[in-house]
C-alpha cells in the first residue's frame, strides 16, 4: 500500500474517534453565571447532540485556564457569553489570542454592555465595536422598540452557510439585537452578516456606522486554520431568537456554529508527491526533466470526509520567484479524497527550487504543501552528440574547409612554368670584350 493511502487510513481512524469536528470536541462555555446558561439551552443542546463536550463555567470562576501548566490546550473550543464581565475567570485577552494562536476556535458575542476585555480582543481581530451603551437602530424594518433588526444581508461564502441564506431570491432574515462593529478590509476577515441599508449605530459617533458598513457577525480565519467569530449580540444565540419563527436565525446560528467548530469547510492535504514521467525520483532533478506532481485533497462536508473538487489548484515552481505555476487537472477520486495531477517540463536552470500548492479560499481551511528539491545541471556525458540548434554552425564549419580546400588547389595548379634562359644580344658581347682589353 502506498504511503498516501496510510495517510488517509490515518486520518478516517482518528475521525471516527472525535466528534464532527476535526479540530476536537472539547468546549468551554463562559457565561455571566452559571444558571444564564438555561437562557441559551437550544444552542448549547445542539452542540452536545453533534458529539462535542461542554463545560459551562461562571465568569468570576477563577480556576478557568485555556491551558494546562506544560502549556498544552485545555480545550480545542471557546464560546464567550459573558459580554459585560470584566474578567472571564483567570483569563485576558492575551491568553485568548494565544489560545487562538495555538489552534483553537473561538466564539464571541457581545451586548451593549460590552466590556474592555472583549472591545480589547476584538482589535486584535481587526474588529472595532461601537461605543459601549450604543446599539443597533432600524426605523423602517425594526421592532420592539426599532432595536430588534431583521438583516439578509449575507456575505456571499458558500463555505460558511446553506443554500437556504444564499438564495438570491426571498432568503430569511435573521433577527439582531445588539452593538455593531466596524471591521477592517483583510483578507482573513469575513463580514458575514452585516445591517440593512436603513439601520444606524445609535447614539452616533464621530463617524456614523450605517448601512452595510455596520458590521453585525464577522468571522476571521488565521494563517494557521484556526476560526473566530464576533458577534455584536448575545441575544442571537438565545432561546428567544432562537425559537422566533419566519426568521433564520437557527439556520445561521448552526451554519456560524458549524463553521468556527470546524465541522464544514475543512480541507486536509497529503504530502506532495513528484517523479519522473519516465518513472522512478531521483535524489536530485536535472534541468528540462518531464515531471509528474501529484496531491489529494479532501474536505470535512456534512459530517464525512469526501473528495474535494475544484478547478483552480496551481502548483508553483520556486526559487525566489516562481519559474513555473500551472493548474492541476482532478485525475482521479475514491471515497474520501480526490487527485489532483500536473505534467510539467523543469525550469532550464539548475540550483534548490521549492515546489508548492498554496490553496487559499474564503471560508476554507489554508492548504500549504511544500518540498525543496535540488535540480542540477547536465553532465558532460549527458549532452546530445549533435545539437539540432548548431546544424548551421556545422555546416559553415564544413563550407570554410571546403572552401580552403578548393582555393589551395587552385593556388597550386595555377602556377607559372620555369624556362631556359636565352643568349645575349651581340652588340651586348662586342661591348663586354672591349671594356676587358681596355682593363688589360
Amino acid at each position: 500500500m502506498r504511503l498516501h493511502q496510510w495517510f488517509w487510513l490515518a486520518l478516517g481512524a482518528t475521525r471516527l474517534c472525535s466528534a464532527l469536528s476535526a479540530a476536537g470536541e472539547r468546549v468551554l462555555v463562559m457565561v455571566p453565571t452559571v444558571d444564564a446558561a438555561s437562557e441559551y439551552s437550544d444552542f448549547l443542546d445542539s452542540l452536545t447532540q453533534r458529539g462535542f463536550d461542554l463545560s459551562v463555567r461562571g465568569a468570576s470562576n477563577t480556576s478557568v485556564a485555556l491551558h494546562n501548566d506544560d502549556s498544552t490546550r485545555e480545550y480545542d473550543h471557546a464560546i464567550l457569553l459573558a459580554p459585560a464581565a470584566r474578567r472571564l475567570g483567570a483569563l485576558s485577552p492575551r491568553n485568548i489570542v494565544r489560545f487562538v494562536n495555538d489552534g483553537g476556535n473561538l466564539i464571541v458575542a457581545a451586548s451593549s454592555d460590552i466590556s474592555d476585555t472583549l472591545r480589547s480582543l476584538a482589535t486584535q481581530f481587526g474588529v472595532e465595536f461601537a461605543k459601549r451603551k450604543s446599539r443597533i437602530v432600524d426605523h423602517v424594518h425594526g421592532t420592539a422598540g426599532h432595536t430588534l433588526v431583521p438583516s439578509s444581508h449575507y456575505a456571499n461564502t458558500s463555505a460558511v452557510l446553506s443554500d437556504l441564506l444564499l438564495a438570491a431570491q426571498n432568503a430569511p432574515p435573521v433577527y439582531f439585537e445588539g452593538i455593531g462593529h466596524r471591521y477592517k478590509e483583510s483578507p482573513l476577515l469575513i463580514p458575514l452578516l452585516t445591517a440593512p441599508r436603513s439601520a444606524y449605530s445609535s447614539p452616533p459617533e464621530d463617524s456614523v456606522l450605517s448601512g452595510m458598513s455596520l458590521g453585525l457577525v464577522s468571522v476571521f480565519q488565521t494563517r494557521t486554520n484556526a476560526r473566530v467569530a464576533f458577534s455584536g449580540s448575545t441575544a442571537l444565540f438565545s432561546n428567544r431568537l432562537l425559537r422566533k419563527k419566519d426568521a433564520a436565525n437557527r439556520q445561521f446560528v448552526t451554519d456560524l456554529s458549524q463553521w468556527v467548530l470546524q465541522e464544514k469547510a475543512v480541507l486536509r492535504a497529503s504530502p506532495l508527491r513528484h517523479a519522473l514521467a519516465a518513472g522512478g525520483r531521483p535524489n536530485h532533478y536535472r534541468v528540462a526533466s518531464d515531471v509528474v506532481f501529484e496531491i489529494d485533497l479532501t474536505e470535512l462536508r456534512d459530517g464525512s470526509w469526501q473528495p474535494y473538487r475544484a478547478h483552480d489548484v496551481q502548483l508553483e515552481a520556486i526559487m525566489l520567484d516562481p519559474y513555473i505555476r500551472t493548474t492541476l487537472n482532478q485525475s482521479s477520486t475514491s471515497s474520501i479524497y480526490g487527485t489532483y495531477r500536473g505534467d510539467i517540463r523543469l525550469p532550464d536552470r539548475y540550483g534548490t527550487f521549492t515546489f508548492r500548492v498554496n490553496y487559499k479560499r474564503p471560508g476554507l481551511s489554508n492548504v500549504d504543501a511544500q518540498d525543496i528539491v535540488g535540480i542540477r545541471p547536465l553532465r558532460h556525458d549527458e549532452y546530445p552528440r549533435f545539437l539540432s540548434a548548431a546544424y548551421p554552425y556545422y555546416a559553415s564549419s564544413f563550407v570554410m574547409i571546403l572552401a580552403f580546400l578548393a582555393l589551395s588547389a587552385v593556388w597550386l595548379w595555377s602556377a607559372e612554368k620555369k624556362t631556359a634562359p636565352s643568349a645575349p644580344p651581340a652588340s651586348a658581347s662586342k661591348s663586354s670584350k672591349a671594356k676587358k682589353s681596355k682593363k688589360s
